[in-house]
């Protein structure tokens, strides 16, 4: 007789186990995708700070400011945003947030990447001076003076994809 009972006990626990199993769980798969991409927003939103994101080339030619921090200020924030969101994406399942997400961190990216190749210190040491005199065709010096314009862009794109991976987690 205890067998027998040991047996219904058993039986009527894997029931019970299977019955909780296809109950909704405390916390699902799209919750922690709500949490996980909204960690990555906030680590982009401090880059959307950073940066000023003008909406037109008549805005631009008015201030002509790519950022409200210097450089370096912008390369810390970057490594931290990056190491923040490049951890949290392999995790995101919402492939429409996961690629608005990844776009705006490459966007910032490359404006970063541009930005420094025009970034001129207020300072500048000797050792670090060098002639650019090897560079003075028509076409390098129309592709320098651009640049900024290029980087104004590059926010201007970072900005838009944070704009629809707010929508994509909201939606």
């Amino acid at each position: 007789m205890p067998r027998k009972l040991t047996f219904l006990f058993i039986i009527l626990a894997a029931c019970t186990c299977a019955q909780a199993q296809r109950t909704k769980p405390l916390v699902s798969a799209n919750d922690n995708d709500r949490v996980a991409a909204t960690r990555a927003i906030a680590a982009l939103s401090q880059l959307d700070n950073d940066v000023i994101v003008y909406r037109s080339l008549g805005e631009f030619e008015a201030g002509r400011k790519l950022a409200s921090v210097s450089l370096a200020t912008f390369h810390a924030h970057l490594r931290e945003a990056t190491d923040e969101v490049e951890s949290i994406l392999p995790r995101l399942t919402d492939a429409r947030l996961k690629t608005s997400i990844s776009n705006a961190l490459a966007s910032y990216r490359d404006g970063a990447y541009w930005w420094e190749k025009i970034y001129q210190p207020r300072v500048i040491h000797v050792s670090e001076f060098r002639s650019n005199d090897n560079d003075v065709t028509p076409s390098a010096s129309f592709f320098h003076a651009n640049l900024p314009y290029t980087v104004a862009i590059h926010w201007r794109q970072a900005n838009k994809h944070l704009q629809r991976a707010l929508q994509a987690l909201v939606s």
